[in-house]
């Protein structure tokens, strides 16, 4: 397998992540690999670039063109960290989104956006969705507390006297006296009979005024016209 020297010796000048994919790596490996050469003296990193030898001893060679034309990347020697609260606002905006979505909004590489994606699933700050290719990541759930249902008002009806309450029923008090006593359950089922008719013709007495209240003008011609054949 070719080491990261094998590599800069290569390519000349190139980030750790030109490195990383060069030998199909994560970035953080590659910048580990080549920071451990550095304090062997074997590389050196400046001017966004890692280059083989010590700056002072080596100026930075010409690194030749690529076989095949590269991803854009970030250059320099260590990303700046991702802020949790940039992804967290990121997904309460958007929703559910990939990693492809999130690197490219965050301005990152999608391959060390999973990681970042990872750890902060494991820290349960978003949860990931699925599996493989579709996976996406969101916000985690909050628990919904239940709502207290509104008290029933209290029965003002509750707080009467006897006495009172029977007084204000007029079917019952309209012809008794002020030490009448309580109706008899047939008595009350008798009154509650003759309600229940009275109401029943009430209602049969509205549909008729409602029938000629939309054809008055009809029924106004017809008494019209048997008054003038009356005549």
């Amino acid at each position: 397998m070719e080491t990261v020297i094998q590599a800069l010796e290569k390519m000349g000048r190139a980030s750790y992540r030109e490195v990383a994919s060069r030998l199909d790596i994560e970035p953080v490996e590659a910048l580990k690999m080549l920071r451990e050469q550095r304090d062997q003296g074997l590389c050196d990193f400046a001017d966004g670039g890692w280059f083989l030898g010590q700056l002072k001893d080596q100026q930075p060679a010409v690194r030749p063109a690529p076989a095949a034309k590269p991803k854009p990347l970030l250059q320099g020697e260590e990303p700046a960290p991702i802020d949790p609260a940039a992804i967290q606002q990121l997904l309460e905006q958007n929703g559910a989104m990939t990693t492809v979505a999130l690197a490219k909004s965050a301005g990152r590489n999608a391959r060390g956006m999973t990681s970042v994606m990872v750890s902060l699933a494991r820290q349960g700050i978003i949860v990931k969705n699925g599996q493989g290719k579709g996976v996406t990541w969101s916000l985690p759930v909050m628990p919904v507390e239940p709502v207290p249902a509104p008290e029933a008002p209290a029965v003002q009806d509750a707080d009467k006297p006897l006495e009172q309450f029977v007084s204000e029923i007029p079917a019952f008090t309209e012809r008794g006296t002020t030490g009448q006593q309580i109706p008899t359950v047939r008595v009350i089922s008798r009154e509650i009979r003759r309600t229940r008719k009275k109401l029943e013709h009430l209602t049969r007495l509205r549909d008729a005024a409602r029938v000629f209240s939309r054809h008055k003008d009809l029924i106004q011609q017809l008494v019209e016209q048997e008054a003038a054949d009356g005549q």
